[in-house]
């Protein structure tokens, strides 16, 4: 039976292990529109996750303004 236990912690930290290199929402800043932007342009905004980590987002402006989250790279 320990057997099947220790199997089975393995199994979850092992998946949970991917977790640790999703994005972080509370990184995410809210977006509004933007007007001076060119459609389809990258727009780059820093921001700071809830436990101090800088992050850099990447948006693209779509074509009613509106900026569309690309990529984000915690520049570690």
């Amino acid at each position: 039976m320990s057997k099947f236990i220790a199997s089975a912690a393995l199994v979850s930290v092992l998946a949970s292990a991917p977790a640790a290199f999703a994005l972080q929402p509370s990184a995410i800043p809210e977006t509004g529109k933007v007007t001076k932007a060119p459609v389809g342009s990258t727009v780059t905004i820093e921001s700071t996750g809830k436990f101090g980590n800088r992050y850099q987002n990447y948006f693209r402006v779509a074509e009613d303004g509106e900026l569309e989250f690309v990529f984000q790279d915690s520049g570690n």
